[in-house]
């Protein structure tokens, strides 16, 4: 086996066919020492994997090719699989991100720190991804405690350690900084340079930005209630006592319930015991551990080393 390369670089991608060979040339140029480029194809439909093929040097440029689109979050979980560097670095393929910022990113890991991610202050998107995208990272600061500007950054380095140490699944890959600093490790951001897209279009939707709230609430309770997820469900369930209560003072001073208000209130009284049940259940998984963190959740349909 040859030696495994101080840095790897993780490339996720999906009809990126115009722009993975500038990315590559734009990588080497930038990085003077030993590294690894690994791509992933997610599920291309244009000519993306051809391009990457004509790119495959062994140990040095090495792909994945899935067999359906399966998302960025297992793209990424299969390419820190594959890496072998001591430092991870991450970037998107669609020229967004410069690779000349990468030795900024491994000096700052060199002040102590174990992940560092980017800060596109100034974003080069559409208005309503630029809004949408400030509105999610207050809210994630606000209820994960980490007071990050971009948590969803997806320019990012990390040790070696913190990455393979992630067990993500569903969009997660949004929140890792908020989940490898649950762990323990230490945390922190830069101001990098965000590039307008110069091809194919983005893969934002509106839709996103809804998944990305109930996410967020996953993550709240998994980290700031990690010990006992029951208490975060508690919360939930006084709140809806409260109201039940409530609704129940207005039909006893009223004398008589009308229909709407009525079902508000059965809704409730079920919607708690819903809620405590949840709450039980996140109590029994803490307790016994979750299903085999392991488990790939994509097929890989081709590999080139």
């Amino acid at each position: 086996m040859p030696a495994a390369p101080r840095l790897s670089i993780v490339v996720p991608v999906r009809d990126e066919q115009d722009t993975v060979h500038e990315l590559a040339a734009r990588i080497a140029g930038a990085v003077k020492d030993e590294y690894e480029l690994i791509f992933i194809d997610d599920g291309s439909t244009d000519d993306t994997w051809k391009r990457l093929v004509e790119l495959h040097q062994p140990d040095r440029v090495r792909l994945l090719r899935f067999r359906r689109h399966s998302g960025k979050t297992p793209a990424l979980m299969a390419g820190f699989r594959a890496a072998r560097g001591e430092t991870i670095v991450t970037l998107d393929g669609d020229l967004q991100d410069d690779p000349a910022e990468i030795p900024r990113f491994v000096a700052k890991l060199g002040e102590g720190y174990d992940l560092v991610t980017g800060w596109k202050k100034q974003r080069r998107d559409p208005l309503i991804k630029v809004i949408s995208s400030r509105l999610f990272n207050f809210a994630a600061r606000l209820s994960t405690g980490l007071r990050l500007h971009d948590i969803n950054c997806g320019f990012k380095a990390m040790r070696g350690e913190a990455a393979r140490s992630l067990r993500i699944h569903g969009d997660l890959h949004r929140f890792i900084p908020v989940l490898a600093a649950a762990r323990g490790f230490r945390v922190t951001e830069i101001e990098v340079t965000h590039h307008p897209r110069r091809h194919g279009r983005s893969k934002y939707g509106i839709e996103r930005m809804f998944r990305g709230l109930f996410d967020l609430l996953t993550v709240a309770l998994a980290t700031r209630l990690l010990k006992r997820p029951a208490q975060g469900f508690a919360w939930v369930d006084l709140a809806f006592l409260a109201l039940a209560l409530l609704l129940l003072g207005g039909l006893i001073a009223q004398g008589a319930g009308t229909p709407p208000l009525v079902a508000a209130g059965a809704v409730l009284i079920v919607a708690r015991f819903v809620f405590r049940a949840a709450g039980r259940a996140a109590e029994r998984v803490a307790s016994t551990g979750a299903p085999d963190p392991e488990l790939p959740r994509y097929a890989i349909q081709e590999r080139l080393d």
